[in-house]
Order: structure tokens, then C-alpha cells, then sequence
């Protein structure tokens, strides 16, 4: 498949594609039965690959080692960094620095054509210093954004590294946050005493809780916080997933008058982000095996089965309103718009983390066995 401008303008630069974390490729594409490509790690693979708009690719593993491959799949550096990383890097607009970030609290700017370092700053942290969440890069201000266990959000000058503010990020948060085009960040927090909190953070600095949702009987403590919010900036809404004792309630936000415009319970809880497709349906993988569909209105439109136990990978989407998830048993899983699936290929180990588009629509899914597997597409009349 031949690269077009258009195409160009999606790559994949962070975990679900953009700040907005809708995991949308907006092309029509068509996956094959074929891995064309099989892309060697270190150690296992839980972040999402992330890809330049010339089609190199980025893989961070759990050694700590970050690869860079051409779009042939040749090699093209390695660097290795202290610590496991799990949280998706970031590549900036020009693709010149990728940002990494590892679980001893340790981020680094890395010279995306070599590899070579740029800088290197510590998070301080007086308790557990892993970063978890998916790094953010914020365009408006040329800042990176992440939080750590340490319990707070940071942004860094991209350029040098250096700290440019802070804010809460609550208790063990794992939870990427998320930006809309004017520079606004959404995050989601786990506050002892008053539950999860949906904050908005403008360019500014200002602060302002949006939504929060009241304390279960298990505490905050015990809140899962892994899913970052979710914008369709389009239809001026947000997704959240606010997980309770046992159960999750899935948000729609209304960015433009402040209040919700519908909420769905689900039986168990969710980890993985959601997708948003391009007619705006928004699809969430839980915690007991099944991904479910819901229209911008909050009907559900299906409930698929995988026959995994639980999801820890979030879905992404393609134009044409295919879903694509992971799961435990290795099995990439095809859900069509109406909600029937079917496997696309196996692997022998676990599938956790988010899937992430090439240019030209090829799929990359990251493995357990230290391999990040590459699906081709066909492009197809959406």
C-alpha cells in the first residue's frame, strides 16, 4: 500500500495515535490473515509502538531497551535506558526526540534518528517512583507530561528536560492523561476521601475538577486508574472510565456545558482505554473477556466475547468502524462495526498492550514474547 499526504498526518506518535487517545486510524482498511513482519525485542512488549510519519517505528520493552526499525522492519539503533518501561513513549510533531520513561522513575529525550542522548532527568518521588502512564506530549507549550507512582502529574520542558509545573495525580496512578487542541490536559485521580476526580488542567496551570465520583466502600486506595480519558473533540465529549468496587461507569462528558450526557454500568471493572470510532461509538474492553460497543447516544450496540478471561490491552479502530484488541491467550481479535469477530492470528504469549497504526494502515501489536507482530492491511472503500 503506498503512503499518501493524508496518511502522513496520522502517525502514530503516542499511545492511541494522538492527545486525544481515541485510538482511531480514519482510514478504511482491511486486515489480512499474514503477520508480514515480526519486530525483535529485548524483553517483553507492553507499551504501544510508537511510529514516525516516515514509517519508523519505536519499541520500548520491559529490559528497558528501546529499538528503532525502519518501515521495512530493518534495524536501525538500540539504546538502553535503567529500568523496565511499560508506559508508551512519545515522538514529537517533527519526529526529532522521543521521550521514554521507565519504572525507576528515570525519563530521557532520545534522538529519533540515532538513538543518542538528549537529556536525562529523575522524577523525585518519596515513595515508588515508576511511571506507568503513557507519556503525553503537548504541542502548545512543548512539554511532556506524565505522572508517577510518586503521586504526581509533571510536565518537563521538551527541549532541556527541565520541570515546568505540577499537579495531584492521586494514589498509584496509572491513568495516561490527555490533551484537546487549545492545550487543555484531562487527567483522572484517585483522592483518599473523595473518589476518582475528572481535572482539567489549562495552559496556565489552572486547576478544575470537572466531575468526581464519590468514594466506594473499598476506598480510593483500592480505585483502578489505568484508563486515560477518551476526547471526541468533534462531538464535545469525553470518555471516561470511572472503576468502583467491583463494577465500571462508563462517561460521556459534555466538554461544552459541563455535565454528563449519559453513564453505563458494566459488571466488572476496565484497565484498557477505549476507542472512539470515526461515527463517534465508543468501544470498551473489560475485565471479564468482552468487549462492548456504545452509539455517541449510550445505547449499546453489541457485547463480544473474546473466551479470555479478563482484557488488559485497550481497543483501537479503523475508518470503515472495525475494532481490534488483544488478549491474554495471544489471540488479536477482529470486531466488526455490527459486533461480530473473529481471531486474525495468534501468538505464543500474552497480548497487553494497545495496538498502534502504521502510515499506510499496517496493525503493530505488541507481544509478551518479546515481539511486536505486524498485520498488513488492504485499504478499502469506507
Amino acid at each position: 500500500m503506498n503512503t499518501t499526504e493524508n496518511d502522513l498526518e496520522a502517525a502514530w506518535r503516542t499511545a492511541g495515535g494522538d492527545a486525544s487517545r481515541r485510538g482511531l486510524f480514519s482510514a478504511a482498511v482491511n486486515p489480512g490473515r499474514r503477520v508480514a513482519r515480526r519486530l525483535a525485542a529485548i524483553g517483553a512488549v507492553q507499551a504501544a509502538t510508537v511510529i514516525s510519519a516516515t514509517g519508523t517505528s519505536f519499541i520500548a520493552d520491559m529490559a528497558g531497551h528501546v529499538r528503532a526499525f525502519a518501515s521495512s522492519g530493518q534495524p536501525l539503533w538500540e539504546t538502553r535506558l535503567e529500568g523496565g518501561i511499560s508506559a508508551t513513549p512519545v515522538l514529537a510533531p517533527n519526529d526529532a526526540l522521543l521521550f521514554v520513561a521507565t519504572h525507576v522513575g528515570l525519563v530521557a529525550a532520545l534522538e529519533a534518528a540515532s538513538g543518542k542522548w538528549v537529556w536525562q532527568k529523575t522524577i523525585p518521588s518519596q515513595a515508588d517512583p515508576r511511571i506507568l502512564s503513557d507519556l503525553l506530549y503537548l504541542a502548545t507549550t512543548n512539554r511532556v507530561i506524565l505522572s508517577s507512582w510518586g503521586g504526581r502529574f509533571v510536565a518537563l520542558d521538551a527541549a532541556t528536560g527541565t520541570s515546568a509545573g505540577d499537579w495531584d495525580a492521586g494514589i498509584s496512578p496509572g491513568a495516561a492523561a490527555s490533551a484537546d487542541s487549545a492545550g487543555n490536559v484531562y487527567c483522572l485521580r484517585a483522592v483518599a476521601s473523595r473518589g476518582i476526580e475528572f481535572v482539567r488542567v489549562a495552559p496556565s496551570g489552572a486547576e478544575t475538577v470537572l466531575h468526581g465520583e464519590p468514594e466506594t466502600s473499598r476506598g480510593a486506595r483500592r480505585a483502578l486508574v489505568t484508563a486515560a480519558p477518551v476526547l471526541d473533540e468533534a462531538r464535545g465529549v469525553a470518555y471516561l472510565v470511572l472503576n468502583g468496587d467491583r463494577r465500571a461507569t462508563v462517561v460521556a462528558w459534555s466538554l461544552a456545558d459541563s455535565r454528563i450526557r449519559w453513564r453505563e454500568e458494566l459488571d466488572v471493572g476496565v484497565q484498557g482505554t477505549p476507542a472512539v470510532r470515526k461515527d463517534g461509538a465508543v468501544i470498551v474492553a473489560d475485565l471479564a473477556g468482552t468487549v462492548h460497543g456504545f452509539s455517541p447516544g449510550g445505547w449499546r450496540i453489541f457485547s463480544y466475547a473474546t473466551g479470555s478471561d479478563y482484557l488488559l490491552a485497550g481497543p483501537v479502530a479503523e475508518g470503515s468502524g472495525r475494532a481490534f484488541v488483544g488478549d491474554p491467550l495471544g489471540r488479536l481479535h477482529v470486531i466488526e462495526a455490527e459486533g461480530k469477530g473473529r481471531v486474525a492470528f495468534e501468538i505464543p504469549r500474552a497480548i497487553q498492550g494497545r495496538a498502534s497504526f502504521g502510515p499506510a494502515g499496517d496493525l503493530y501489536v505488541p507481544g509478551t514474547d518479546k515481539t511486536v507482530h505486524v498485520l498488513t492491511t488492504r485499504r478499502v472503500a469506507a
